[in-house]
């Protein structure tokens, strides 16, 4: 991994040429959480054919997808500054969701940094360092502490104020573990690499 203040951001990862501007990351991380992936093992296949700059012999498919996510995780790394966190746990929902947060994250960058992201690239690292300091003054990181506040903290009126900011911003269901079949990242890893190995 590298080290943000130090380390010149990686182009090439585990040998090869990569695109690391930040929507391939959220593409996957998009394409995981809503369950495309095991709709359409493909979607992984273009995924990477979009993040890596040459393309990637079918033999090497298991071996070039687990370093896309290990790129994925080496940019949460360097955003919390720490080893891995995911997002949440089954006890805790998600703080965001890429895809139904894309207006909100849009706007938060816009208004703390400057940077349209519509337009701008990005290196993933430096959009997840970004994205985990985002101002308290920004409806994105607003929204990110009411999603994940402990209302058991709160009585009477306050308590109803908050539990009605959650319920207005909540995510879908499937994504806050209401429909959705439970497997680890390292199961659904697993499950795809099997496609590739005979």
């Amino acid at each position: 991994m590298s080290d943000l203040l130090t380390d010149a951001l990686p182009t090439v990862w585990h040998g090869r040429r990569i695109d690391p501007d930040f929507r391939h990351m959220v593409r996957l991380s998009n394409a995981y959480s809503h369950g495309k992936l095991e709709k359409d093992p493909t979607e992984a296949l273009s995924i990477m054919k979009r993040f890596y700059r040459e393309p990637v012999l079918y033999e090497q498919t298991p071996d070039a997808y687990s370093q896309m996510v290990d790129f994925y995780r080496a940019g949460e790394q360097a955003a919390a500054g720490t080893s891995y966190q995911p997002d949440s746990t089954p006890a805790s929902p998600p703080a965001f969701d890429y895809q139904c947060d894309a207006g909100y994250i849009v706007a938060a960058f816009q208004q703390a940094y400057g940077i349209d992201l519509t337009r701008e690239k990005l290196h993933w690292f430096r959009f997840r360092a970004l994205f985990a300091a985002l101002p308290e003054d920004t409806l994105m990181a607003k929204i990110m502490s009411w999603r994940t506040m402990d209302l058991s903290e709160y009585e009477g009126s306050m308590r109803a104020h908050y539990a009605d900011l959650q319920e207005r911003f909540a995510l879908p269901a499937s994504l806050r573990g209401g429909a959705a079949v439970a497997q680890t990242v390292a199961e659904h890893d697993a499950a795809f690499l099997a496609r590739f190995r005979h």
